[in-house]
């Protein structure tokens, strides 16, 4: 009687295996056969799947980045309602799996490569808030960039505020912080006649800061404004 077969993992499940083995092991030393094993894969499926380890201790996030994608152009809800929601829903997949959340946040702390790796993922986020905003609402461009850039650095730092202490009441914060955010951008924005978006296209580079100061440097514009 053959063993029944184990069903292959979901992208969040991949992501908790290899973060459960780095953790153990040290950022640097588990090679990607080990955590092709960690995940229930086989090294050569791994390879298909991800470019290196760091994809895999990040797969949850391509994910979240599609269910984000999904709830952004499907919501009936305003620009500025709409942003809080997408990035709730983002806190709430971390608070959900507080060892896996708190064991990345570890080894990053003592990985150079997975922290450059995070900004990959935060720019990722920061261009599907700027796809949608550039179709959706009123803004200029400027506004557009710094307006995502600053809702993920806020996701980013309350996040970081729960890590540090649990009680924090996270989902209220963020809605709280996101809310203010977006009345200052969608609510008293200068806009550009085009609500339909159709004539504008965004491209946009981004640096290697972190989120915090790109929110540091937002805060100073909105100060001075």
């Amino acid at each position: 009687m053959t063993a029944p077969q184990k069903r292959p993992l979901n992208p969040p499940e991949i992501s908790a295996a290899a973060v459960r083995l780095l953790a153990e092991r040290g950022a640097d030393v588990p090679s990607a056969h080990e955590i092709a094993a960690a995940a229930g894969m086989s090294r050569s499926a791994f390879f298909r799947r991800f470019a290196s380890t760091g994809d895999a201790v990040f797969a949850d996030h391509d994910t979240l980045l599609e269910e984000l994608e999904e709830l952004l152009s499907s919501t009936p809800l305003a620009p500025s309602a709409a942003i809080v929601v997408g990035a709730r829903r983002i806190l709430e997949h971390h608070l959900a799996q507080p060892e896996t959340t708190r064991l990345r946040a570890d080894i990053m702390r003592e990985s150079p490569a997975l922290r450059d790796r995070e900004l990959v993922v935060s720019h990722r986020y920061e261009r599907v808030y700027a796809k949608y905003l550039v179709e959706h609402a009123d803004l200029e461009i400027w506004e557009v960039v710094a307006l995502s850039a600053a809702i993920v650095a806020i996701h980013n730092a309350t996040l970081r505020r729960w890590l540090r202490d649990p009680a924090t009441p996270a989902r209220s914060d963020l809605e709280r912080d996101l809310s203010q955010l977006a009345a200052r951008f969608i609510g008293a924005g200068t806009g550009r006649a085009d609500p339909a978006g159709a004539g504008k296209v965004l491209v946009a580079v981004y640096d290697a800061g972190d989120a915090q100061s790109v929110l540091a440097r937002v805060a100073a514009a909105l100060r001075t404004s």
